[in-house]
């Protein structure tokens, strides 16, 4: 069996450096982002707080307090977004629905599998 090669600092921090580009539809345009960092996703999940785990050992999301989650989302983008930087203020000025759609995305990036985007309304109210 042939040995693994070693980690590299370079290695490690070449992965935050990734970046794609996802169209927004409810803008017509495209942003960049980039995964989080482990450091950065431990602050968003001490944002949802305490996080039970799916039998595949991804987090389930369904028992998170939805405002929460929109909240802990809000800081992903602001945090993986790299064009537009936002704050987590503007990202919260956002149209509808889009906050959430570019912090799916940047979690997927980011490895976090298994993520479940709360659902909306219409009304604005979350169901």
């Amino acid at each position: 069996m042939a040995e693994s090669p070693r980690l590299t600092k370079q290695a490690i921090l070449e992965g935050a450096n990734a970046r794609a580009t996802v169209h927004v539809r409810e803008y017509g345009a495209d942003v960049v982002i980039r995964p989080l960092t482990d450091g950065e996703l431990t602050k968003v999940f001490a944002t949802v707080g305490a996080v039970s785990l799916k039998e595949d050992g991804t987090p389930d999301f369904s028992k998170v307090d939805l405002s929460k989650n929109f909240e802990a989302l809000r800081l992903v983008v602001s945090m993986g977004m790299v064009e537009p930087k936002l704050t987590v203020e503007e990202v919260g000025s956002m149209k509808f629905g889009v906050p959430e759609y570019i912090g799916m995305k940047i979690l997927e990036m980011s490895g976090v599998a298994g993520v479940e985007a709360p659902k909306k309304k219409d009304d604005g109210r979350v169901r």
